[in-house]
Formats: structure tokens, sequence, C-alpha cells
């Protein structure tokens, strides 16, 4: 399935999820190299979120539980 518009469009959807222009020298990738580094950045994502969620967890756990509720509420 190799061809330049599916190589394209892994290209553009890599783009869109990381929200600006990419390195040209990426264009060189093929599809499943593309898509393979398109996974490869939203489970970096997902690790991320987790890890975030997790340290804004242990930083509420120093606040009285009483505040908690409204802390999560008001930083979302």
């Amino acid at each position: 399935m190799g061809g330049a518009k599916p190589a394209e469009e892994a290209f553009e959807t890599l783009r869109a999820q990381l929200g600006g222009e990419l390195p040209e020298g990426l264009r060189k990738l093929d599809r499943e190299q593309l898509v393979h580094l398109d996974a490869a950045v939203r489970e970096a994502r997902h690790r991320q979120a987790q890890a975030l969620a997790a340290a804004g967890d242990r930083a509420l756990s120093h606040v009285p539980r009483l505040l908690r509720g409204p802390i999560r509420r008001i930083t979302g």
C-alpha cells in the first residue's frame, strides 16, 4: 500500500496531531514509518497525561481533604 497519497495522508495526520509544521525531512519516511511515529507520539502524550495527573494527585495530598474537591473543580 506504499504510494505518495497514503504517505502524504499519514504525514498530515502527524502534523495535525502535533499542531504545527514538521521538518521536511520527515517526508522521506514511508507511510508505515509515519504511522509508527504517530502512534509513538500518541503513546508518549498519554503517558505524559497520566504522569501529570499523578503529580496533581500527589500535590493535592498535601491539602486538607475538605478542600481537595473544590480545588480539583477550580483547576480542572
